[in-house]
């Protein structure tokens, strides 16, 4: 059922990119990769505070991980933090984005009308969904609690979001683990 909403949430998002022109499309895709960037360059520094703020739950004897089998079960918090703080400055950042987009909106894109433009825009609107998908079921991936895992690992299309969605997956692999633990 969860993947199902999902894929209904992609097909609204085709419509809408479709809909939007490659113009104004293309400024909120590049957004949402330049979001990446500010992401990663500020997302250490916070998830150092947030331990603070935010709690994560501590893994209980006989926690099984269906995901980050690679990463010790102890040092998961730190995935958890990272993640949140690149969650967090990421939609910071492409909020921003989308608000200067309004005025990207006014442009005159009538001579981009064709219908393949426009096929290229759903396309990356769902592109910029997949992603937004994949960090946020990362995260939760990162929750040692046995009803979290066995529910992310319940559905073919959140398995495949986390642990097959090139090149998502070895960004947040990169980022998460590889530059925090």
């Amino acid at each position: 059922m969860v993947s199902l909403l999902i894929l209904l949430i992609l097909l609204w998002l085709f419509y809408i990119g479709f809909s939007r022109g490659i113009i104004l499309q293309s400024f909120y895709f590049l957004g949402a990769v330049f979001s990446l960037f500010v992401a990663k360059n500020h997302y250490q520094s916070l998830a150092r505070q947030l331990t603070l703020w935010i709690p994560y739950s501590n893994p209980t004897e006989g926690t099984k991980m269906a995901f980050f089998k690679d990463v010790n079960i102890f040092d998961l918090s730190k995935v958890y933090y990272a993640g949140i703080a690149f969650v967090f400055i990421f939609i910071v950042s492409y909020t921003l984005v989308r608000f200067i987009g309004i005025f990207v909106h006014f442009l005159p894109t009538v001579y981009l009308k064709d219908q393949r433009w426009q096929i290229v825009s759903g396309f990356m609107a769902v592109c910029v969904g997949i992603m937004v998908f994949s960090m946020l079921f990362s995260v939760l991936a990162t929750i040692p609690l046995l009803s979290v895992q066995e529910q992310l690992s319940r559905h073919f299309l959140i398995k495949q979001l986390i642990t097959q969605c090139p090149p998502m997956t070895s960004i947040i692999h990169y980022l998460w683990i590889d530059q925090v633990i």
